[in-house]
């Protein structure tokens, strides 16, 4: 039997990836179990000197949340704004490797230097990560249109309203037919549910994350 807490996890992920809860439960327990990926972040966050880090960010739960959709989805283009640590990149960048495609195209603005940025990403996921340093304001849309279309939007910038739905409409713009996009820290605001009530699409949440899926019908309209 499922805790509640996991049984609302695999109605999340079935919901957004199109599978059924067994399924996503397979991809669950695949990260849970990886044990090379679990003992490169150990050792990431050994070699830092932060053994015992508290992250500020996804999280390990809402990681594997982001690890399960990515393997069920298996994108080719992934956009993210925000990396600090980079945990929810190494989420991402673990299913990415397991299904053998995709690459992850991030920006930072990281708080004092460039090390900061990703300084937990194991080293064997590295080669599908590209990163840019800057504010997003400057740097998301010169990097998609550099792009062009893309199967899935992160965010997990600066989490002020105006910043949150400027990201949102932009990479709306670039997202393809049943692309996902999706938003760390929802509750900082009312960002998210505009969003959703302006593009006339439903908003999927779990705790602090939401998700929209881009409909064919939208692709059309923006």
């Amino acid at each position: 039997m499922y805790s509640e807490s996991r049984k609302a996890t695999l109605t999340f992920i079935s919901g957004l990836a199109g599978a059924k809860p067994d399924e996503i439960q397979e991809y669950l327990v695949e990260i849970e179990s990886d044990r090379t990926f679990r003992r490169s972040l150990e050792e990431k966050r050994n070699s830092f000197d932060r053994g015992h880090y508290f992250s500020w960010g996804i999280g390990e739960s809402l990681g594997k949340v982001l690890y399960a959709v990515y393997r069920r989805k298996k994108p080719d283009v992934i956009v993210e704004t925000g990396v600090a640590s980079g945990e929810s990149s190494s989420y991402i960048l673990c299913a990415l490797e397991k299904n053998d495609r995709g690459e992850l195209y991030s920006i930072d603005l990281p708080w004092w230097d460039e090390e900061q940025s990703g300084w937990l990403i194991p080293d064997y996921l590295k080669h599908r990560w590209h990163l840019t340093l800057g504010r997003s304001s400057k740097k998301l849309t010169p990097l998609l249109k550099e792009l062009g279309g893309i199967d899935i939007f992160l965010h997990d910038s600066d989490h002020s309203y105006e910043n949150m739905l400027w990201e949102y409409q932009t990479a709306w713009a670039y997202l393809k037919d049943r692309g996902l996009l999706l938003s760390h820290n929802i509750d900082a605001n009312s960002a998210f549910g505009d969003f959703c009530r302006s593009v006339k699409a439903e908003g999927y949440l779990l705790g602090n994350m939401g998700v929209v899926i881009k409909t064919r019908q939208q692709v059309r309209r923006v």
